[in-house]
């Protein structure tokens, strides 16, 4: 790989990342909806679900945090390579270091974000559950 190809490689993953973070957002955004809907229309499930709630926000946080740090990481080491490349070639593996640390956010976002997906489906199973508990009162 020549030092150029080197710097710009973060930048080559920055749409990828762009895109996690703009389904992410979105998701986030929904949680608000949802806890809206709790405080607009309270019921005995409330607690539970604002429980389960506030633990997928959270989830979403760290992720959107690690997200938008990748960025930065990404966008840094890959300006500093170029400047390296001019100057120092010889320094590229400060580069490479920023590059990994950024890749490694994105996997900590990509764990973060499937554990709120598998939290979400116990959401839903909660849902399901009182629905047919429900049903069957009725």
């Amino acid at each position: 790989m020549t030092s150029t190809e080197f710097w710009l490689t973060p930048l080559i993953l920055l749409p990828g990342v762009a895109l996690l973070i703009g389904s992410t957002s979105a998701r986030f955004g929904q949680i608000h909806t949802e806890f809206h809907h709790l405080l607009d229309h309270p019921d005995a499930h409330a607690q539970i679900l604002s429980r389960n709630l506030q633990q997928r926000s959270k989830l979403f946080r760290d992720a959107l945090a690690s997200l938008y740090v990748s960025v930065g990481l990404f966008s840094l080491g890959s300006l500093l390579g170029g400047v390296v490349n001019l100057w120092r070639p010889q320094s590229l593996w400060f580069v490479g270091g920023l590059i990994i640390i950024g890749i490694g956010c994105v996997v900590f976002a990509s764990v973060q974000l499937v554990r709120e997906s598998l939290l979400s489906l116990k959401v839903i199973d909660e849902h399901i559950e009182r629905i047919e508990r429900d049903c069957e009162q009725e």
